[in-house]
């Protein structure tokens, strides 16, 4: 008798253990074991120029302002083209605050391939007597070859303006 209740449950508990390998199986989505994580921030040092004074314009009417490079998870060339109204003050004396709209986009280091460009907009700020600071916010609109999965996603940028003319100055741009 004790020998039949020991095969019992024996066979029990295989009957167990074979329906919870069914339910974890039909249950628990598939790939949820090794989910990818999310690419990790792209984030760059700028270092730009005031070219604004080019008089040259996209098929857009946007202006383009600033040119320069970026150093880091991602490098090349970077462009501001902006929406007419917007940007930085000419030379202000005084105080002075001002909202900008751009387009921003980043190519590679021979400025033939676009790698990824977006929208941005933000504030450019000049206290008495003192050098510019601006900060924007905006997303990325396109992405292209190894940067294809960062469409979409947030972008980040900040720096400073040397009134000197040329204008210039140094940053960081990111992408989240």
């Amino acid at each position: 008798m004790l020998r039949t209740r020991t095969r019992a449950s024996a066979f029990g508990l295989a009957i167990l253990v074979a329906a919870t390998a069914m339910v974890m199986v039909l249950v628990v989505p598939q790939g949820s074991v090794a989910a990818e994580k999310p690419a990790p921030s792209l984030e760059g040092t700028i270092d730009y120029v005031f070219v604004g004074h080019l008089g040259i314009f996209d098929a857009e009417g946007r202006l383009f302002v600033w040119e320069g490079t970026i150093e880091g998870d991602i490098s090349g060339t970077l462009k501001w083209w902006f929406v007419l109204g917007g940007g930085p003050p000419n030379m202000p004396d005084d105080a002075h605050v001002g909202t900008y709209e751009a387009r921003w986009e980043i190519w590679d280091g021979a400025g033939v391939v676009l790698l990824l460009a977006g929208e941005s907009s933000g504030v450019t700020a000049k206290p008495p007597g003192k050098d510019g600071i601006w900060t924007g916010h905006g997303q990325v609109t396109e992405a292209y070859g190894a940067f294809a999965d960062w469409n979409g996603r947030q972008s980040y940028e900040t720096g400073s303006v040397l009134w000197g003319f040329p204008y210039s100055g140094t940053g960081t741009f990111r992408v989240n």
